[in-house]
């Protein structure tokens, strides 16, 4: 009896232990993508999404070989299943790798496949050497671009690749996730006793598979002595080290993707991935090699890269140009906004990225066009000239996550503005967006922080922020006209928003603009609307309307119920869930401010007001305030005030900046309450 419930036991044991194995997800094998993947029609854990990553997995290991040394050695396999038309992009595939002399860093055998299917079958399509392409970023960064053909609504595409290394410094990064929900992503890492790395792991999704174990390697190479003066006589001997190794296991199953959500414009920013960064080196017999300060490294190389350092040569052309823009009269602000001025007119944005110009800067400045390196390095040749201490920043976009600090890869760097000293003060500039006015930067580059490139080891991190908090200030004058409110609005606003409506407005016309506002009033009459400023980029804009609505007015017996702020910003909370995963980005500071004077109609009086508060989040990182005064000369005066002053709050704060918002959006629903006297 005894050995029969054991049996039963161990029976049981492993039917649990198998049917969580089965649990998991797991890679694919290369050529063999399962049928069922090839006609799904919908990703049942998103059903939204456009594509989905089947399967995402990859390896790298560093081992000696007798001709070469240590190199690290990455195997990656890739399989992508397009759900709808949207999802076809997803067949392109970018390999970026170094091309620097003495070094090695190879992208090889690339091969593939695409499945469709057709007639009731599947067809297997391979993917060649005319679908591979190579595009040369500067001298020492290439990308290798792979177009699968054929790609349409329901292919799968599978790519694998191998990347022969002897970067040690640079050690690939390994994302988890991507904009696209992924099924089944794995990544495993050995390297030899010899190599000491840091790891910093970042994201909130969770492991299903997180290992760590010890391996063993070994190093074989022979050795050739020649000897003798007359006679020379050599001898041959072989050699051969065994050592340990660190092996580590990283998977992660269902991962969604990561798609902007409100106050999370740039989820990448924060996927679950996996950075590695060398701390040193130290072999047998060997003092030990340490690498620090790799950041100032790579300012060295840009440095002395000619697709990067030679743009910081006086330029000739910009010695004539900037004399006539700039005055001894003008202080330092009106010489610079001068000289950006100036730009802008005369250089327009192509919407590329980077941090290599594409062709020297007099020819960028006459064609009138270029990248945003092109531009930011044409802005620091003015400023240079003009007697301003002026460095390139490099960084990255937002949509491509932050740089951090402790991992210094050059192919995370996709972004270039400009750091000027005034006095003893720094900040940047960046002139890729010419609508913005001065202390603007432009969105897409506000990420938190670049690395300055300045020499003789000077090169620092610096912060990328506005210096000034986009605004907006209304003076609204109403009158209680029947059961309808007449209302003049004064607004004027500066920053993003006031850019983003002149640009518009520029776009499409004013009069387009304005019946469009008129159109999508469907709360009362536009009756008059009029703009200023439109043609200066550092004035804000100031918008006039006059209204005539029944929006907020309630007449009930011998009461006037008064909600002016029923549907404006603020009274409805924005934070709607229960819980969240990111944290909270404002962007950028932001004010905003409403004097509102209403008319007490004839033959009523004050009977309700709402109270006074003032109030602010996190020590005033946010700050609110609702004032009311008593009655003077037949009128109510009302004073609204929002600042955010911080802008970024961790995923912890959630629950109290929801409260907070709660509070203010319930604030904005009280009502004024006028009876007849």
């Amino acid at each position: 009896m005894k050995t029969l419930n054991l049996s039963v036991l161990a029976i049981f044991i492993l039917l649990s232990i198998s049917h969580s194995l089965s649990a998991f997800n797991e890679g694919f094998k290369f050529g063999k993508i399962p049928d069922e993947f090839v006609t799904m029609k919908v990703y049942e854990a998103d059903p939204d999404a456009e594509a989905v990553v089947l399967s995402d997995v990859g390896n790298a290991k560093i081992a000696f070989s007798a001709g070469s040394g240590f190199q690290i050695t990455y195997n990656i396999h890739k399989v992508i299943k397009v759900l709808s038309k949207g999802g076809v992009s997803y067949g392109d595939f970018q390999i970026p790798y170094y091309s620097i002399p003495g070094r090695t860093d190879l992208v090889g055998s690339i091969k593939g496949f695409v499945y469709n299917e057709s007639n009731g079958g599947i067809v297997k399509e391979k993917i060649g050497k005319e679908h591979i392409f190579e595009e040369e970023v500067s001298k020492t960064f290439r990308i290798k671009k792979i177009s699968a053909p054929n790609i349409k609504e329901g292919s799968v595409i599978e790519l694998s690749y191998e990347i022969v290394s002897d970067l040690f410094s640079y050690l690939r990064e390994w994302e988890f996730q991507s904009e696209i929900p992924t099924r089944w992503s794995e990544y495993s890492l050995e390297y030899p006793e010899y190599f000491s790395f840091t790891q910093s792991a970042q994201g909130y999704e969770r492991y299903v598979i997180n290992e760590q174990s010890q391996g063993t390697g070994n190093a074989n190479w022979t050795e050739t002595e020649r000897t003798g003066d007359r006679v020379v006589s050599t001898s041959t001997s072989n050699n051969s080290v065994n050592f340990s190794t660190k092996k580590y296991h990283w998977a992660i199953q269902n991962a969604p993707a990561l798609r902007p959500e409100p106050f999370i414009d740039n989820p990448q920013s924060y996927c679950t991935k996996i950075e590695f960064q060398l701390q040193y080196l130290q072999f047998p017999n060997s003092q030990r090699q340490t690498f620090s300060g790799s950041w100032n490294t790579m300012s060295e190389e840009l440095l002395k890269d000619p697709e990067f350092g030679k743009f910081l040569e006086r330029n000739k052309f910009v010695q004539e140009i900037v004399p006539q823009l700039i005055t001894e009269e003008q202080n330092d602000q009106e010489k610079l906004i001068a000289i950006s001025d100036h730009l802008t007119r005369m250089v327009k944005w192509n919407g590329s990225a980077g941090i290599y110009p594409n062709q020297n800067l007099e020819k960028v400045y006459k064609e009138g066009k270029g990248n945003v390196a092109d531009m930011n390095f044409l802005l620091i040749a003015f400023l240079r000239e003009a007697g301003f201490d002026a460095h390139p920043v490099v960084g990255s976009t937002r949509g491509s996550g932050f740089v951090n600090p402790a991992n210094p890869v050059m192919y995370k760097l996709n972004y270039l503005s400009a750091l000027v000293k005034v006095g003893e003060k720094e900040f940047v500039m960046d002139i890729s967006d010419a609508s913005l006015p001065f202390g603007f930067l432009p969105i897409n580059g506000l990420n938190f922080r670049g690395w300055a490139v300045i020499p003789n080891n000077a090169s620092k991190w610096v912060d990328i922020y506005n210096t000034i908090p986009t605004s907006e200030t209304a003076i609204v004058l109403a009158k209680i006209d029947g059961e309808k409110i007449t209302t003049n609005v004064q607004k004027t606003t500066k920053g993003y928003q006031s850019s983003g409506i002149k640009n518009r407005i520029k776009s499409e016309g004013e009069e387009k603009y304005k019946q469009d506002l008129i159109d999508g009033f469907t709360d009362g009459e536009l009756v008059s609307i009029q703009f200023e400023n439109l043609d200066s980029k550092e004035k804000g804009i100031v918008e006039k309307y006059d209204i005539i609505t029944k929006e907020g007015l309630v007449v009930s017996g011998d009461n006037i119920y008064l909600n002016l702020f029923e549907n404006s910003y603020l009274s409805e909370n924005p934070f709607k869930l229960d819980s969240r995963v990111f944290p909270i980005d404002f962007i950028y500071p932001q004010k905003r401010q409403v004097i509102m004077n209403v008319e007490i109609p004839e033959g009523y009086e004050v009977e309700e007001m709402p109270q006074s508060i003032m109030t602010q989040f996190n020590e005033k990182a946010i700050v609110y305030s609702f004032r009311t005064g008593p009655p003077a000369n037949g009128k109510i005066t009302i004073l609204l005030s929002y600042q955010v002053n911080e802008t970024l709050f961790k995923a912890e704060e959630y629950q109290n900046l929801k409260e907070f918002f709660d509070m203010i959006a319930n604030k904005q629903k009280e009502a004024i309450v006028l009876k007849k006297i």
